[in-house]
């Protein structure tokens, strides 16, 4: 048997805080006399009403009771107060070694019995055992109430870093978006989008890192503007800033003499540029809105048609939704249509690889085969075509084509593989129709291969309709049950919410290319990506780093523990024909007949 450090026991047992509940007047004195030997804050009871009372208004670690008491006893005390606080040491004495009242206070879950007269070697060792659980119990408490603030701090700490730009130190565009949404019924939104002219001219004359020198000293102006005229600034875009506020009506007039202001503050204040100690006259295009629908949509078309015609700023009225907008619509929604009756539909496959190099899984991307008229192939990007075959319903069929080809050719080889789905591909109840058996079919494939470790990946972009996450989540349980991988594509591209996440269980994040691409360079994407990272490993989910175009942005990714990689340094996406022509690919994916 365990010895008992008496003074140690009694270190631990004098801060406790004990309620000891007893009717018999001569029993209470002699007990509370040895108790005291252990304990300096010592409350009393007569009966079990009395006990209760005193428990709910007090705090307490420990309760010691006489069993057989006038009114309520001590087991019903226990009982009532077990309801208050499930974990509160309880300790029964009673007079009589009866088998019901033993049997009752294992059902409570006393911590103790004790028969009377109490004897000091059991007291003591049931002192420790209660002692120590209630020891564990703190300590297990302060690592809780530890753990939850680090993950509040980090949580915030991300919430600054999604709200801020993270170049300019200025509100980002998630940050304008979430302020768009809170603009009230009746409010109408005054929005100025500026677009620095010719600011890629910068870049290419002094190089990017001044490039970005030129960013933060416009936006510092814009700021001071800002606060001095009654809006708030934001970075929108690369060379894109936003200034913005709510107004009850459109003051035409006040919003003139803002224009006014601005093309005077950047004809008589040129940025001073330390890094090359020179001046910059900076111009800017203005497109003005006072829509309350796709508001910064309708600035950007008003910017766009001020750039054509010449002019300094434009506000936008209906009549900019130009007829070569119409033309091109029509001419692709005729195109798409005819692709999908051709089976033009082509899918390009990217290489993901592990941190070893070695390709574990393609990812499949949409093209349209064209040829032009000499014959010759090329391939579109859905970049040209994908919001007008949304426009013209035409996005479902092709994405239901994409699927079914992609799985088809990759169905064979020993690689798994990853396809991009939306929210309006999980509520399309054919397309799902056709995915849950075309998952099965490539399972059953790799089944009779003995690749069972292969797996069909379904990315899901991170800011689609963020708002619906509870849905989608419903939505993806029924893709676990057969055997598919869930991504999150494009995370950390400006909507991440960690909460989403949780939510959704996936097996991968995808971190967005805008993190990864200048990570080398930029110490906040750095930070923001290697927080994902650490976020990721404490869920136990993979992360996958897009846009890895060089050897040194690898190394920074690799250092930081992303799991595999995706990029131009890997591979281009190409057509499968393409990929079983190389030899690397060859090694890769099984027998190609």
């Amino acid at each position: 048997m365990q010895t008992i450090n008496l003074k140690e026991l009694q270190k631990k047992s004098k801060p406790l805080h004990v309620l000891y509940v007893e009717d018999n007047k001569e029993v209470r004195e002699q007990t509370y006399k040895m108790l005291s030997n252990f304990f300096d804050t010592i409350t009393t009871a007569v009966d079990g009403d009395e006990g209760f009372e005193t428990f709910r208004n007090g705090h307490f670690d420990i309760v010691i009771t006489d069993i057989n008491m006038p009114n309520t006893d001590g087991l019903k005390m226990v009982e009532k107060i077990r309801e208050i606080d499930s974990d509160i040491v309880c300790i029964v004495i009673s007079a009589h070694d009866e088998t019901n009242h033993f049997t009752k206070s294992i059902m409570l879950g006393v911590d103790g019995y004790l028969l009377k007269p109490i004897e000091i070697k059991p007291f003591l060792r049931l002192l420790q055992k209660s002692v120590t659980k209630i020891d564990m119990h703190q300590q297990q408490e302060a690592y809780k109430t530890a753990l939850e603030r680090k993950v509040a701090e980090r949580t915030e700490a991300l919430k600054r870093q999604l709200y801020t730009d993270d170049l300019t130190g200025i509100g980002s565009r998630y940050a304008f978006l979430q302020e768009l949404l809170e603009c009230e019924n009746g409010s109408t939104p005054v929005l100025f989008l500026l677009n620095i002219d010719a600011f890629t001219i910068y870049n290419e004359l002094y190089g990017i890192e001044v490039g970005n020198e030129i960013l933060i000293a416009f936006a510092r102006e814009l700021e001071t503007f800002a606060e001095a005229n009654g809006y708030r600034v934001f970075r929108i875009s690369g060379d894109e800033f936003v200034l913005y506020r709510k107004s009850p009506s459109m003051e035409l007039e006040k919003s003139e003499e803002t224009i006014r202001k601005l093309f005077a503050l950047f004809k008589e204040k040129p940025l001073f540029i330390e890094s090359i100690e020179e001046y910059i006259q900076i111009s800017a295009t203005i497109g003005v809105s006072f829509s309350c629908e796709n508001p910064l949509g309708k600035a950007d078309m008003a910017m766009k048609a001020a750039k054509k015609s010449a002019k300094k700023f434009a506000t936008y009225h209906p009549g900019m939704d130009t007829k070569a907008d119409l033309k091109k619509t029509l001419y692709w929604r005729r195109e798409l249509e005819q692709a999908l009756t051709e089976d033009r539909v082509v899918p390009f496959f990217q290489p993901i690889v592990d941190r070893n190099g070695q390709i574990t899984k393609y990812e499949a991307l949409m093209r349209i085969k064209q040829y032009d008229e000499n014959g010759a192939v090329r391939y579109v990007s859905p970049y040209e075509f994908l919001d007008i075959a949304i426009k013209t319903k035409q996005y479902d069929a092709l994405s239901f084509r994409l699927i079914k080809n992609a799985i088809k050719y990759m169905k064979q080889r020993e690689v798994s593989l990853s396809l991009n789905i939306n929210l309006s591909d999980i509520y399309n109840p054919e397309l799902i129709k056709m995915l849950r058996e075309e998952i099965l079919s490539f399972n059953r494939c790799n089944l009779q291969n003995g690749t069972t470790q292969n797996h069909i990946i379904l990315e899901i972009l991170e800011n689609d309709n963020i708002e619906h996450y509870h849905l989608l989540t419903d939505k993806l349980v029924q893709f676990k049950y057969v055997a598919a991988k869930i991504a999150i594509d494009d995370f950390g591209s400006g909507y991440s919410n960690f909460s989403h996440i949780i939510g959704i269980s996936p097996d991968y994040l995808k971190i967005d290319a805008s993190l990864i691409k200048d990570i080398d360079t930029n110490r906040k994407s750095y930070e923001m990506v290697k927080a994902i990272v650490q976020f990721a490993k404490s869920l136990h989910i993979k992360t996958i780093a897009e846009f890895v175009a060089s050897e040194k942005i690898f190394k920074i990714t690799y250092d930081l523990g992303v799991d595999e990689f995706q990029g131009y340094y890997f591979g281009k996406p190409l057509p499968i024909e393409e990929i079983e022509a190389t030899s690397e690919a060859n090694a890769s994916i099984a027998t190609i007949a």
